[in-house]
């Protein structure tokens, strides 16, 4: 029996059948097969050597029931206290169902689409068949097939040509604790016709301090994301779950002629968490930026795997990821660049720079680049290091208590990866959670210019 059978077994029960739309019956079970064909991933897989999911393998799982009245309070309390403040749109779901009352959302002119992705099965049929799973492959994506095997909800995001959105949209997902363990699968669809502009933000956040009995949860979100021709997406991840989280993330993106997409990931909680982060260069001037921070401390673990495919010639992709790890914490970073034969004219250019905090601190780190064309412009690095002993006396010198001084520090080296953000309430919001968070974590008084660096 294989891993992934024996994983299915452990689940309480599938799904329910989604009555009327046979399209979306033949999606799952075609996803359910692809599945069940692959192993799950081991530490004998070289994309996952230095991950161990066994735990998440011999858990049973059972989907989250609808939260009651304690739930619902308690994910308000945590949308008006940890959550971030994002003026605009706004799509609430507890542990994978979709909160109306806790949602901000407006009709979108014209022929634009925001709305929950279970309404929208009913409502733009044709639309979401179209394009669900055009972005992705099952291959050698496990977890993929898994999300697209257990669809329930998410949300769907679709602007018409030329179609631009002035303000973000934020997307929360809450994983409540609890003495059972719950699974489950958001998943997002974005397409933007061609000269379509938005921002939207990933959020997903659990109990920091969870109570005794917490049993282990498993989010498994995925998110496809189109871009036509000039279409642009500042796309944000946001990652402050529980210790007792399994998070396995998947986003694959598929890009035509000059389009741009921004993407930053922020890890900042979580148990065991991996994000699978695919983009395919379609056409000549397709963009794409790629900035990452993660923070780790106590046993946390982050494996985050990027791949790039430049297909034509005359595309660009930058990657910039960091990392600030400390405790017994592990970071995981594998950065792939695929130039292809046809993709002359290619500009790929990656690097991940990691401070370990303690002496347990670790991170397993391999930017690589795969050239199989003449005429490029590639590069790739990685530095692994300590806070430097000079500046700390230096700043000791001044009268700087040392927790201070580090936490200064450390939040110097983070907040490179918010630099291409636009002022604006996301990137000074991300800012103080940055150093609210580095600040906790080194013990000292929180850096007077943190919000605003």
């Amino acid at each position: 029996m294989t891993m992934a059978k024996r994983f299915c077994e452990l689940q309480a029960h599938a799904p329910p059948n989604i009555s009327g739309w046979p399209w979306l019956r033949a999606f799952r079970q075609q996803a359910q097969r692809a599945f069940a064909a692959q192993e799950l991933p081991t530490l004998r897989q070289e994309n996952w050597k230095y991950t161990n999911i066994r735990s998440l393998s011999e858990t049973a799982f059972s989907d989250a029931p609808p939260p009651g009245a304690a739930e619902l309070a308690q994910a308000e309390n945590v949308q008006q206290t940890q959550a971030l403040s994002l003026p605009g749109y706004r799509l609430t779901f507890i542990a994978g169902h979709f909160q109306p009352q806790l949602s901000q959302l407006e009709t979108l002119s014209g022929a634009a689409r925001l709305l929950p992705l279970k309404q929208a099965f009913e409502q733009e049929q044709a639309l979401v068949e179209n394009y669900l799973g055009s972005a992705m492959e099952y291959p050698g994506q496990p977890f993929a097939a898994l999300n697209s095997a257990r669809l329930e909800d998410g949300v769907l995001l679709y602007l018409p040509a030329n179609c631009q959105l002035s303000q973000p949209i934020h997307c929360l997902f809450y994983t409540p604790s609890g003495p059972h363990s719950h699974v489950s699968y958001p998943r997002l669809l974005l397409m933007l016709e061609p000269g379509a502009q938005a921002q939207l933000i990933e959020e997903y956040l659990g109990d920091p301090v969870p109570p005794e009995n917490a049993a282990a949860q498993f989010t498994c979100p995925l998110s496809e994301i189109i871009l036509a021709h000039d279409a642009h997406l500042l796309h944000g991840k946001v990652l402050r779950e529980g210790p007792q989280g399994h998070h396995i993330a998947g986003i694959h993106v598929s890009q035509a002629e000059q389009s741009h997409l921004h993407s930053i990931s922020i890890t900042l909680g979580g148990g065991i968490c991996r994000n699978d982060l695919q983009v395919k260069l379609h056409a000549r001037g397709a963009q794409v930026r790629l900035d990452g921070l993660y923070m780790l401390a106590g046993r946390q673990h982050l494996d985050n795997h990027l791949r790039i495919d430049h297909l034509q010639a005359g595309c660009r992709s930058e990657v910039l990821y960091k990392g600030i790890i400390d405790d017994r914490a592990r970071g995981v970073f594998n950065g792939l660049a695929v130039v292809h034969p046809q993709a002359q004219q290619s500009d790929a250019r990656q690097i991940n720079k990691n401070l370990l905090l303690s002496e347990n601190a670790e991170i397993d780190t391999k930017p690589e680049l795969q050239i199989d064309a003449d005429d490029v412009k590639c590069s790739h690095g990685a530095t692994v290091g300590q806070l430097d002993k000079d500046a700390l006396f230096y700043l000791g010198s001044r009268g700087m208590d040392q927790p201070t001084a580090r936490a200064l520090l450390t939040t110097a080296f983070a907040l490179e990866t918010l630099n291409p953000l636009s002022q604006g309430p996301l990137r000074e919001q991300l800012a103080a959670l940055t150093g609210t968070t580095l600040t906790r974590q080194a013990g000292g008084k929180p850096p007077a210019t943190t919000s605003h660096s």
